[in-house]
């Protein structure tokens, strides 16, 4: 996380979770941004997790776009090697993983996603 502390996606497991690879300097991913916080108000009780990988970018950079430029309050994750992404297979940006609470994903979308896009593919991962 932007402190330093290892994050799993095990912490995670029952619950429906939003993985999306971006970067500060990524217009597309800076379009659907506001799409992701307002899922994550509106899915908030059905304990939706959006985690939001930053592709190799330092922390303060991050954390002073995330939170002070834009006032998200999703969970911004970093990625400074790359292995996270190369992991999952995201290539290009943004790149998003849906996965519902039994650990499968259910959707990988590559590009922007519209509102509608986002609603369709939380519908096959909150119960």
């Amino acid at each position: 996380d932007l402190d330093g502390q290892q994050v799993t996606l095990s912490e995670f497991a029952g619950k429906p979770v939003v993985i999306n690879f971006w970067a500060t300097w990524c217009p597309p991913c800076r379009l659907e941004m506001p799409e992701f916080q307002r899922a994550y108000e509106e899915y908030e009780e059905e304990n939706l997790v959006i985690l939001a990988i930053n592709e190799a970018e330092q922390p303060e950079v991050v954390r002073s776009f995330f939170y002070d430029e834009m006032g998200y309050t999703y969970t911004p994750l970093l990625d400074q090697e790359g292995e996270v992404a190369e992991a999952y297979g995201a290539v290009g940006l943004p790149s998003t993983f849906f996965i519902d609470g039994s650990g499968a994903v259910t959707a990988v979308h590559r590009g922007a996603l519209t509102q509608d896009q986002l609603q369709n593919y939380l519908g096959d991962i909150i119960p």
